[in-house]
């Protein structure tokens, strides 16, 4: 047995290392977790891969949130789309995930991206090498007939996508954005009037078919677009994210948002280094996702399927929810919770299947695609871990949601302060309507107050285009 062999199974026997851990280290995460309402269950993850997860959280003082999402986009982008999910054996779904990062600047979002997708980053490298050489001297015309090997990328224009990369990867690519305002601003693009690249998201987040018409009769269908979507946001960017009634379609809920437990500047030890025994069992974990499930076109899709415990444990959780919001009073936040909830519903089961997967992936015992072999099955307690990361992204959605409509909606007094600036009065008519007061002082305070309006309620001082 090698070093490495060694440690792996020092891992297996040891557990999540919560025994070598000192008393005060304990009372301390203890301590975080009651005051942090919302805080990512990072417990939910293999045990193998926690000292890793540890690594990231708190040798480089990452938020646990970023470090969960971006772990759970990794997984499922290796697995793309050789699995699908199920809970009686015919109906299933595929596994995209959606995220966003939202924290302030230098909070880590892209220092955790490079270290969770690190893997995947260096088989994309390998591709761009293997297409410079094979392209070298050809012509476009001779270039177009080649396949465009992807997992990750940057930018490409949907018709890119729909024409090119999708077809030549059936099995699914990740497109990253340092912010995610640019995926949204690029939607569409390519015409001034409404567009439908929304729909075509909408397609990929579920893996529905997606086929289109073009000129002379060029028809093209798509049987199961697979395009996962991971960046980041500051939270005052975060209204532009909701515009265009995205909050009221659903389809900004498809994103799942993992919020910073703290914001503050991720301040990394200079002098930590992850062993490279961790980052080498996560680079081994994704490999054997990626490229021991490989996909042709004509691939049959393989199967996660439910047992009949873990269909219990699903549904009584489902009836809670549901129970719980049809009882809510107020028909705004009844709808504003049905809506995120069958997303995150979905999700669910998506979190099964990948956690499922990515333990397979780190067993002792792996025996290359032979593992992959036959019907996967995801037990009662597989499940009861997926619903904690959707009870996790329940509620940082609404948090979410809670904070731009903060933005949005403003109090009665700053809708009057707005219209007032518009009539061009000045700071101290303001004061005095809302005040009565129209003294050197009150237009002082005025003046400060309407700057903290302004910055919190942008879109009411016509700050952000509508």
């Amino acid at each position: 047995m090698n070093e490495f062999e060694k440690f792996r199974e020092k891992l297996r026997k040891n557990g999540n290392g919560v025994a070598t851990k000192s008393t005060q280290d304990l009372l301390d995460e203890i301590s975080k977790r009651k005051k942090i309402p919302n805080i990512f269950p990072l417990e939910v993850f293999p045990e193998p891969i926690k000292p890793f997860l540890e690594s990231l959280s708190q040798g480089y003082d990452l938020p646990r949130s970023f470090v969960g999402l971006c772990m759970l986009s990794a997984y499922s982008t290796a697995i793309g789309t050789s699995y699908i999910v199920t809970t009686n054996g015919k109906d299933g779904f595929y596994l995209p995930v959606w995220a966003c990062l939202a924290g302030m600047s230098s909070s880590g979002k892209t220092l955790v991206f490079s270290k969770t997708f690190k893997p995947l980053l260096n088989i994309q490298s390998e591709m761009d090498n293997d297409w410079s050489n094979q392209t070298a001297g050809m012509s476009d015309s001779q270039i177009k007939d080649q396949q465009l090997k992807t997992v990750v990328y940057r930018d490409a224009h949907i018709p890119t996508l729909v024409r090119y990369v999708i077809p030549d990867n059936p099995k699914g690519v990740v497109k990253w954005s340092d912010e995610l305002l640019e995926w949204i601003n690029g939607m569409n693009q390519l015409t001034k009037k409404e567009g439908t690249d929304e729909q075509f998201w909408i397609s990929s987040w579920n893996c529905t078919p997606y086929s289109g018409i073009r000129a002379g009769k060029a028809k093209f269908v798509l049987p199961r677009p697979f395009v996962n979507v991971i960046g980041g946001v500051q939270h005052k960017i975060l209204p532009k994210l909701f515009a265009k009634d995205r909050d009221s379609t659903g389809f900004i809920f498809r994103l799942l948002f993992a919020t910073a437990e703290e914001e503050k500047i991720a301040d990394a030890d200079p002098e930590f280094e992850i062993p490279e025994q961790w980052e080498e069992l996560h680079k081994e974990s994704l490999n054997r996702l990626y490229k021991d499930l490989a996909v042709e076109d004509h691939s049959e899709t393989k199967k996660c399927i439910l047992s009949g415990d873990a269909v219990k444990v699903y549904r009584v959780w489902t009836n809670h929810m549901i129970n719980s919001i049809n009882k809510m009073e107020d028909l705004d936040e009844r709808e504003l919770n049905a809506g995120v909830f069958g997303k995150i519903k979905e999700y669910a089961l998506r979190f099964a299947a990948i956690l499922q997967l990515a333990e397979k992936s780190l067993d002792h015992n792996y025996d290359g695609y032979h593992s992959w072999r036959g019907e996967m099955n995801v037990d009662s307690s597989t499940m009861e871990r997926a619903l904690k990361l959707a009870d996790y992204f329940y509620k940082s959605a609404l948090e979410t949601y809670e904070r731009v409509n903060t933005t949005l909606v403003a109090p009665q007094e700053v809708i009057y302060a707005a219209t007032l600036m518009k009539m061009g009065k000045p700071a101290r008519e303001i004061a005095q309507f809302l005040w009565k007061d129209d003294s050197g002082a009150a237009k002082a305070r005025m003046n400060r107050q309407l700057k903290k309006w302004i910055a919190n309620y942008p879109r009411v001082f016509n700050s952000i285009a509508k």
